[in-house]
């Protein structure tokens, strides 16, 4: 079967890249294209180029490579310390991109782009939920904000259209990426199992028990191609989650059960810091059990972690919306994924088994 679409994955290395090219990579119906700063560290029929994406020269001189881009799934993403530069810099990479793809594919047709938590302002640690798509704008810079805005204006009168998803706290597989959440409880488990203690949520009982949601990443993959293929989510915006709640309180005990070590009461204490003295147990781990050789930096972040724990307000989103436009999928638990995921990264040899 010949491929009907070309997709062009930004951000093709990272979590939601990854498990979006090997979600499209088992269907026929794709051709796939990858954008990412590094080679593909995975088999993939993908053809990855790297391209900087804030340099408009160098991506007009893959002007044919572009030609037969129908529909761009943006999850690029540069850090910056300011919220004006994160604006800045990140729109500026999506309006590259699109301008590129403009001006080379005649069948240019969509483009997904991922928002998230932070359009409601989660960032903050506070926002109302369940939120939903219609919520109200925080006092900005925001760069979802400058993204969207920027979309809204470029596709007016064109042929082509816009999908926004917005998923909460992603789990999927990935090495490298900075807000893995997945790949940090892994290795955390990991080490209290090898340390020869139990597994406790670093962060108050209050974050202990509070309403939470996730979004697996195969999960957010099949919504992202719903999304670009259906002409009634152009110009929406969807949340993405795995349809439930849960409290930590719940999911820690699971985890601790998959790695046959006890959960013990929560104890608030800096991951950050606790962490900074582990890398050469973890290197001894690798060698000791024949894991890959990802440093503990390549597998977590953990300030990301020690601000997603030490939420102390309910964070979930209503996924009503993306349900009543068609997209039934989001019917996971949760707990159960996320064990899942523990067990797969055991079988890939990113952790002790």
């Amino acid at each position: 079967m010949t491929a009907k679409n070309t997709a062009l994955v930004l951000g093709g290395q990272g979590i939601i890249g990854r498990n979006l090219i090997h979600y499209l990579e088992e269907k026929e119906s794709w051709q796939i294209k990858a954008i990412s700063r590094r080679a593909p560290g995975f088999a993939t029929r993908a053809d990855f180029q790297s391209i900087d994406l804030l340099d408009p020269d160098a991506i007009a001189k893959k002007h044919d490579w572009l030609k037969d881009i129908t529909h761009i799934f943006y999850a690029a993403y540069q850090e910056y310390k300011t919220a004006a530069d994160l604006s800045k810099y990140n729109v500026g990479m999506l309006r590259n991109i699109v301008e590129a793809v403009e001006k080379a594919a005649d069948g240019f047709r969509h483009i997904t782009f991922i928002q998230g938590g932070k359009a409601y302002g989660a960032h903050f640690g506070l926002y109302k939920t369940p939120a939903k798509e219609t919520d109200p704008r925080h006092f900005p810079p925001n760069f979802y904000y400058d993204q969207e805005d920027y979309l809204r204006d470029a596709a007016k009168g064109k042929r082509w259209g816009w999908t926004a998803l917005r998923p909460d706290i992603i789990f999927g597989f990935a090495v490298g990426n900075p807000m893995n959440l997945g790949n940090l409880i892994a290795v955390y488990a990991s080490l209290c199992k090898e340390l020869g203690v139990p597994l406790r949520y670093p962060a108050s009982p209050k974050a202990y028990q509070i309403l939470a949601n996730g979004t697996d990443a195969t999960l957010l993959a099949k919504a992202m191609e719903w999304a670009a293929l259906n002409e009634a989510c152009y110009g929406e915006i969807f949340n993405i989650t795995n349809g439930d709640v849960f409290r930590w309180s719940q999911v820690f005990p699971q985890i601790a059960e998959s790695f046959g070590i006890k959960c013990a009461e929560p104890q608030t204490f800096s991951l950050t810091e606790v962490m900074q003295d582990k890398e050469p147990i973890w290197f001894e781990m690798v060698q000791k059990y024949g894991l890959a050789p990802n440093s503990l930096k390549d597998l977590a972040n953990w300030p990301f972690g020690d601000f997603i724990f030490n939420v102390e307000n309910d964070a979930f989103f209503d996924v009503n919306k993306a349900r009543r436009f068609g997209f039934h999928e989001m019917h996971f638990d949760s707990g159960e994924e996320i064990v899942k995921l523990m067990s797969y990264l055991k079988e890939q040899k990113i952790i002790p088994v």
